[in-house]
């Protein structure tokens, strides 16, 4: 199915983003949010980043001109999918709130329209329960900022149609994304194999193994991760990730279940670095390095990346995602250097295996063998 015209349901940061990249890159854009006052500053943000591209050299005024003629803005929903080939949601993370924009949509578009939402975690099952075309209704999960991040999760759910699946390839490819596919499952791939990281270091810090400092500077100098989990998580706010982790936790159980040292911060508002405070201070404020307790680097390393190994594996076994799209997901998503089966590679599997039934042993089940290694 060719697509011409989207509507995107939230003029936020991501609905403004994915509004940018579909409309500079040659589709029609209408863009609604129910309040005139946010749809005004998500089309400010739009403008803002236009003006930003041009100054860069990244586009001409002509270009810049032809882009904002493919834009249009409107606080009524049904204004809004009457013409739609896809549309996509892109408000907060609840169910209930998204279940009724998808009903609305539902009513309001034309029966050829694919509905798509960019939850990063919220089950594509349940939000097609909302509408009377479940074929038609499919995850394309953005990642921020959406105009230089290159990933597209595209999630499959159980009644989702292929034409929809390769409609959403098609369009994510023209958006410049390189898309990957997964079914859908709690967390899909880069957030249900990067919650780990978090609670793996959480863990070692709440043990008193390591200090944050150590962990951060382990996983930067030894991993070549870009960033090590600590500073990772106060950039994309504590908040969000104690809520992708409560999801998981919800929907997979106890091991995931967020640690008590993450739920504290948010519960008393320190969110990382947009609030100026999370597991470090920003802003003026100094946050004191606590005393190096002399961990090894390298066994945080292995510490944090083995249950990260274990977790890609899980979802092979499962048959959520291929190995080549896991790998590519978490280095495009989640900026890992290599993604978890070239670390298995490198590392060689009857040592993961090793490492994973010392963990077991020491930790219980929740550290249990994937079946791909027998």
């Amino acid at each position: 199915m060719e697509i011409k015209n989207i509507a995107i349901i939230g003029s936020g940061l991501m609905g403004s983003g994915i509004a940018y990249v579909s409309a500079w890159n040659g589709y029609n854009v209408i863009v609604v949010d129910v309040d005139q006052a946010a749809l005004e500053r998500g089309m400010e943000r739009l403008r803002s980043d236009v003006m930003t591209g041009i100054e860069k050299g990244k586009m001409s005024m002509s270009e810049a001109e032809g882009l904002m003629s493919r834009l249009k803005s409107t606080v009524k929903v049904e204004d809004a999918v009457k013409e739609a080939d896809l549309v996509v949601e892109a408000v907060f993370e609840n169910m209930e709130v998204k279940k009724k924009i998808f009903a609305q949509i539902d009513k309001a578009a034309p029966p050829r329209t694919i509905l798509a939402t960019n939850t990063s975690s919220l089950s594509i099952d349940e939000l097609a329960t909302a509408t009377k075309r479940p074929e038609k209704v499919i995850g394309m999960h953005y990642f921020s900022p959406v105009a230089s991040m290159k990933l597209l999760e595209v999630v499959v759910g159980k009644k989702t149609a292929e034409e929809t699946v390769q409609t959403a390839f098609a369009v994510g490819k023209k958006q410049g994304k390189l898309p990957v596919k997964a079914k859908n499952s709690p967390g899909f791939i880069v957030n249900r194999i990067l919650m780990p990281v978090l609670r793996e270091a959480i863990f070692l810090y709440e043990k008193g193994v390591a200090t944050k400092e150590e962990i951060d500077t382990a996983l930067t100098t030894i991993g070549k991760f870009q960033a090590g989990p600590f500073t990772l998580g106060d950039f994309v706010g504590l908040d969000i990730a104690y809520n992708a982790m409560s999801t998981l936790y919800r929907e997979l159980g106890d091991c995931f279940k967020p640690p008590e040292t993450l739920k504290k911060l948010v519960d008393a508002g320190s969110l990382g670095m947009k609030s100026k405070k999370g597991f470090y201070a920003y802003g003026g404020a100094k946050s004191e390095p606590e005393k190096p307790k002399g961990a090894d680097p390298q066994m945080l390393v292995n510490r944090i990346t083995i249950p990260v190994i274990r977790e890609a594996m899980i979802l092979v076994d499962q048959g959520i995602a291929t190995k080549a799209d896991i790998d590519q997901a978490m280095k495009l998503g989640a900026s890992f250097p290599v993604g978890p089966f070239e670390m298995a590679d490198k590392i060689g599997l009857p040592k993961v295996k090793a490492e994973i039934q010392k963990l077991q042993k020491e930790l219980g089940p929740c550290y249990s063998v994937p079946k791909m290694l027998g």
